[in-house]
């Protein structure tokens, strides 16, 4: 059954929820919310990877984090419910102190490009989200190239960095490959990514998107703002038995998995 991971932003700056939730009162508020609605994963992130969004470096990200990540660790063991966390951090830094406070799950946007968190995830066996992607943040321009077969790269690009995991002691059984919606592709290709989403079972990994709010969906022509057109790529996923669905909006997801 797909699992519903529901995003928790403790950034200034994020592209849908900037700002709401960067104190503890308002984290914590907006944590309960996703865990009463029942969301199988926290995701929690401080740093924002939209277009144009201005990188920040490990002590300004665990400074966000150093005072929120704890009390959400807690509220989460504390629900009694098969919770787990996740931090969506590319700082190797970041990831071991969350880690070390008792995160389940590693979301590094990169794929897994610091060497240091390929040994950190090997040596302690970290459940980890392997995305694909161009570039971090998501640079105008830095594409996939338009002039290729698409899905053959990602799955190229795929099956050598899991080959190369493996020789470096990350097992198979560890990883999640989302396909990386919006990270160095344009609308058209995100969208053809989600088209052919049952080409990526050949990974033998459970399948993660975060498709949720983003900006390809102004190019799906059917009525409705964001939030809606989310609803409707992530019915057509269900359908489809993604793994993982990342979102803002749990309730109205469950209403789905429940219709």
């Amino acid at each position: 059954m797909t699992k519903i991971v529901g995003i928790l932003n403790v950034t200034p700056d994020s592209f849908s929820d900037g700002g709401k939730f960067d104190s503890l009162e308002t984290a914590l508020t907006h944590l309960k919310k996703l865990i009463a609605e029942g969301a199988d994963v926290i995701d929690i992130g401080a740093e924002s990877t939209r277009p144009q969004a201005t990188p920040i470096g490990p002590q300004e990200e665990w400074r966000r984090l150093t005072k929120i990540l704890p009390a959400v660790i807690s509220e989460v063991k504390k629900s009694q419910k098969k919770i787990k966390t996740s931090i969506d951090s590319y700082h190797f830094e970041t990831l071991v102190k969350a880690w070390e406070l008792g995160v389940d799950v590693v979301n590094d946007v990169t794929g897994l490009s610091d060497e240091r968190i390929v040994n950190f995830i090997a040596a302690k066996n970290v459940e980890t989200v392997l995305m694909h992607h161009a570039a971090i943040p998501a640079v105008e321009g830095a594409l996939v190239n338009r002039n290729i077969n698409l899905i053959r790269e990602m799955l190229r690009w795929s099956e050598e960095k899991i080959s190369y995991l493996q020789q470096k002691n990350v097992k198979k059984s560890q990883l999640i490959f989302d396909v990386g919606i919006g990270f160095g592709k344009d609308a058209l290709q995100s969208i053809r990514v989600l088209k052919n989403i049952d080409a990526f079972r050949v990974l033998g990994l459970p399948l993660y998107v975060g498709h949720s709010k983003k900006s390809f969906l102004e190019a799906i022509k059917i009525e409705g703002d964001r939030a809606e057109k989310t609803l409707v790529v992530s019915k057509y996923l269900l359908q489809k038995n993604v793994d993982f669905l990342r979102v803002h909006d749990v309730a109205a997801h469950f209403s789905l998995l429940e219709s």
